[in-house]
């Protein structure tokens, strides 16, 4: 039986990719034999004729997956817009039954899953059915990934109590860009623990990430710094 952990932010570009990326680098360069699954990505790129999901791509070459990039995400689109409105707009329909089916092929194949959202847990992949559904037909937790500065308090805790609400439960926070030597992102850190019961991690601010260009700058020795692969591994569910 597999493992895995769903990574969800409390918006868009939060760093979610940034920092699943540094999380399956961690996994596979400790020599757990893990995979990336993202199901749906907007904003792809058109190269050559073919569409390339850059996030997976990005997530791919750090981590060093043998896996293709169809398989880790099995719909793509080039529309820079909510899944189900790209979808809409490309007529291209998302297929449930087809994510879950790719999801359990890795599943085989991985005993260590590593799934990344599009945005947060209330994001429609389709009529009546948004991520968290998704998330439930997983059965896994969840990982958030935050800011670390001013409006994060609400982003985080909105999240957080929403997911407990819907049955969902959040392993852990990841407050990604925090400075220690910022009154405000140390007293985000402090208030959002003393709401709730939740490892609340940090990660400083990254040099030289660029998605698109395959740059990682120091995000694999930040990781491996200021994540502990034992926790991590601790946070991942049976699925």
């Amino acid at each position: 039986m597999s493992k895995g952990i769903f990574i969800v932010g409390t918006d868009t570009d939060v760093g979610k990719t940034v920092v699943s990326a540094g999380l399956m680098h961690l996994l596979r360069s400790s020599g757990y034999n893990a995979c990336y699954f993202k199901p749906v990505l907007s904003g792809a790129v058109l190269k050559n004729g073919k569409l390339i999901p850059g996030d997976t791509h990005f997530v791919k070459t750090i981590a060093n997956i043998p896996q293709s990039l169809e398989d880790m995400t099995p719909f793509m689109f080039q529309t820079p817009v909510s899944p189900h409105l790209a979808s809409e707009i490309e007529n291209i329909p998302i297929q449930i039954n087809r994510i879950k089916q790719q999801f359990e092929y890795l599943k085989q194949k991985y005993p260590y899953i590593v799934v990344e959202g599009a945005g947060g847990l209330v994001v429609p992949l389709k009529d009546q059915y948004m991520l968290y559904d998704l998330i439930k037909d997983f059965n896994l937790s969840i990982v958030v990934i935050a800011r670390a500065g001013l409006g994060t308090i609400n982003h985080t805790l909105l999240t957080v109590n929403f997911a407990k609400y819907i049955g969902i439960e959040v392993k852990g926070i990841i407050l990604n860009g925090y400075d220690p030597s910022d009154l405000c992102h140390v007293d985000n850190r402090k208030t959002i623990e003393s709401f709730i019961n939740i490892p609340t991690l940090t990660l400083p601010k990254l040099e030289n990430i660029d998605v698109e260009k395959i740059q990682w700058g120091n995000l694999k020795t930040s990781i491996e710094k200021n994540i502990s692969i034992d926790l991590f591994i601790k946070w991942m569910k049976s699925c």
